[in-house]
């Protein structure tokens, strides 16, 4: 591929204590990766109430290639990752969406050279070689998200929206040139992720998918309450409609 330019976007909150390593963990994997040319880090500070925004100028300091921008209020993921896809260079060839905890960082310079030749890559938990790793500290909570999150997939699927066993994996990258299908994603928070596979899909792209070790991070984001069921129900609301109506056709 002549042109190598990898733009990442990444949304984050309330994350003061973790950013900073984690940013420079992900810089130091993209420069192991010598066929990446150009590079940038989309870093969008998704309305936190605490140092997160300030240590993201401090890394833009260290290092020109991230830019930075903050929601000053609480808007979603979905939302933030649009913005964020919004303001990517315009020489981008590749986008990466990648959760600010950089999960998969092992299989992730495996996925940046499959990204190369693919116009779609995703991580699949439910691949047969993936592997599901309890963490002692947090078992009751990991337990509980492998267990919603396959039930969730299951109802995906049986509502017929994709055919895809997993579509929330927080790693996925795509060839630049479909950016403009954002504009046709109307959702903001968790389910973001499987309204763009179904738009991917009816673009004749299927995902090059690959296996990973995993578990739950203890600093997830997703909190099992009452609020966060109803915003995943009422985001499957709107895809369903949308989908029904050759929204994303």
């Amino acid at each position: 591929m002549i042109n190598s330019f990898y733009s990442f976007v990444t949304p984050v909150k309330n994350q003061e204590n973790e950013i900073y390593d984690n940013i420079f963990k992900l810089i130091k994997k993209i420069k192991k990766n010598s066929f990446i040319k150009n590079w940038e880090i989309v870093i969008i500070d998704d309305g936190s109430d605490d140092k997160t925004f300030k240590k993201l100028i401090y890394l833009k300091k260290k290092e020109k290639r991230i830019k930075i921008f903050k929601n000053f209020r609480n808007k979603g993921k979905g939302y933030s990752i649009k913005r964020g896809i919004n303001n990517i260079n315009v020489k981008s060839s590749r986008v990466v969406l990648i959760d600010s905890d950089i999960p998969y960082y092992n299989e992730l310079g495996l996925f940046l050279k499959k990204l190369q030749n693919n116009d779609l890559v995703i991580i699949n938990r439910r691949d047969k070689r993936s592997k599901f790793i309890i963490n002692n500290n947090n078992n009751i909570y990991s337990y509980l998200r492998f267990f919603i999150g396959n039930s969730i997939n299951l109802l995906f699927r049986f509502l017929n929206l994709t055919d895809q066993k997993d579509t929330q994996a927080g790693l996925k990258g795509f060839n630049a040139k479909y950016k403009k299908l954002f504009k046709k994603v109307k959702t903001n928070g968790f389910l973001f992720d499987l309204e763009l596979l179904i738009l991917f899909s009816n673009k004749g792209l299927k995902p090059f998918s690959i296996p990973s070790k995993y578990s739950v991070s203890q600093n997830s984001s997703i909190k099992l309450k009452f609020g966060t069921f109803y915003k995943i129900f009422s985001d499957l609301v709107t895809i369903y409609i949308n989908d029904c109506k050759k929204k994303y056709n």
